[in-house]
């Protein structure tokens, strides 16, 4: 309940569906394990608040694109606040059309080129370590 209410009267940017449900799997992620974000829009009208990186669409650091697609990200909305004369209004949802689909995009290539097998993982994980 302590995370819930917390997610519930610090992040105003985006309403959850469920925030308990968010809560039981923030508590119930293991240390080692890699979170991935998947949205449907990286912006909020109501605050004006547009998100990107990460915090729009977070990956294993496996593909190594985490970087490259931030700064992208950055690039887009540039522009877009160019051709927009500053107006939020019409950048921030032109922002979420623009990019929303590659960063859902790089989340799914960082999930299917994830190894689920432990052994595999160990195996990788020591590989890279001692070269």
């Amino acid at each position: 309940k302590v995370v819930s209410n917390y997610a519930k009267e610090n992040f105003k940017a985006f309403k959850l569906v469920d925030y308990d449900d968010f809560a039981k799997q923030w508590v119930g992620q293991r240390w080692n394990q890699t979170g991935m974000v998947h949205c449907n829009f990286y912006h909020s009208l109501q605050t004006g608040v547009v998100i990107m990186g990460d915090a729009a669409h977070a990956t294993s650091p496996s593909i190594g694109m985490g970087m490259n697609t931030a700064l992208r990200d950055a690039q887009v909305f540039s522009e877009i606040l160019k051709e927009s004369k500053d107006d939020l209004t019409m950048a921030l949802p032109a922002f979420s059309e623009a990019r929303v689909k590659e960063g859902n995009a790089l989340s799914d290539l960082a999930m299917h080129l994830y190894c689920m097998d432990k052994k595999q993982q160990t195996k990788e994980t020591v590989h890279m370590i001692l070269r």
